[in-house]
């Protein structure tokens, strides 16, 4: 196993001042909003989302981060050039677990670049993992304030929650190009002009 195998890249933004004063009751407010969506509800946990227009809606300062500054250190990171989901319930959901037990299994993302937000961990917990086909594995263990990317290719998950515990994160995606992208249709489309 290869130890220093590290497929993220993070960016502090409390430590560098991006977030406005208040950023994580905004965030907080917005996990209990009406538009909250149920994915899983199990007598031990949860797993809930909020869509991307209502996280546009609500918290403006994410939807600018979202388009300036993480899109470009993404880009930067990565060495390659990312472009924001044309697709508006997409590009960003803030993610919901609650919960002793609460995950989100192994998977990948379509996408060229998954980003990660975290405005709420359990002290210690709420790790991000990782893996691939060659025996190698990574460890992120979240901190609120902190971004993380990576290549959406790479098989990731969120380790059970502890007890009581509740994770906050919104996830983002980036694309290869503005056009080579999954359709939108109808309300959904959106093209950001900035």
């Amino acid at each position: 196993m290869e130890p220093d195998w590290r497929p993220f890249h993070t960016l502090d933004l409390a430590a560098q001042g991006l977030l406005p004063d208040g950023w994580a009751d905004q965030v907080a407010a917005l996990a209990d909003a009406p538009e909250r969506i149920a994915i899983i509800d199990t007598p031990g946990w949860s797993f809930a989302i909020v869509e991307g227009d209502v996280v546009r809606a609500r918290l403006d300062w994410f939807w600018r981060l979202y388009h300036g500054v993480l899109r470009d250190f993404a880009s930067t990171s990565l060495g390659q050039p990312v472009f924001a989901s044309n697709r508006l319930s997409s590009a960003t959901t803030l993610n919901i677990l609650r919960g002793g037990g609460a995950t989100n299994d192994w998977h990948r993302d379509a996408n060229i670049v998954t980003g990660v937000f975290y405005a709420a961990i359990p002290a210690g917990a709420g790790t991000l993992s990782f893996r691939d086909g060659e025996d190698r594995s990574a460890r992120l263990t979240p901190r609120p304030g902190l971004f993380t990317c990576f290549p959406g290719a790479i098989e990731h998950r969120v380790d059970p929650l502890p007890e009581g515990g509740e994770r906050l994160a919104i996830a983002m995606v980036y694309h290869a190009s503005p056009t080579d992208q999954p359709p939108a249709f109808g309300r959904d489309v959106y093209v950001f002009e900035g």
